[in-house]
């Protein structure tokens, strides 16, 4: 559990935390104990946007270990591997 503690970055930490923070103050504000739409679409943009910052910067990573990502939506493909001289 501590190497996957110590292996995210601080700022998924960071958005976590903020996100709790949200949970437990939705819930002293009125009416009480009721999750406004609004803080459960926040609490899903930060940790959606952390998910997308930890992706972007990991791309050079994912290349370099031989990572292959294909996205394909509609008539757009979207595909992200290192080189293979094997395939040439």
């Amino acid at each position: 559990m501590k190497t996957l503690i110590s292996g995210t970055p601080w700022y998924i930490h960071a958005a976590m935390i903020v996100s709790i923070i949200l949970v437990c103050v939705s819930f002293c504000i009125p009416p009480y104990a009721v999750i406004d739409s609004s803080v459960i679409a926040v609490i899903g943009e930060l940790l959606g946007g952390a998910t997308l910052i930890t992706f972007v910067l990991n791309i050079p990573n994912y290349i370099e270990a031989g990572v292959k990502a294909k996205i394909t939506r509609g008539n757009t493909t979207i595909e992200v591997s290192a080189d293979d001289d094997d395939e040439k």
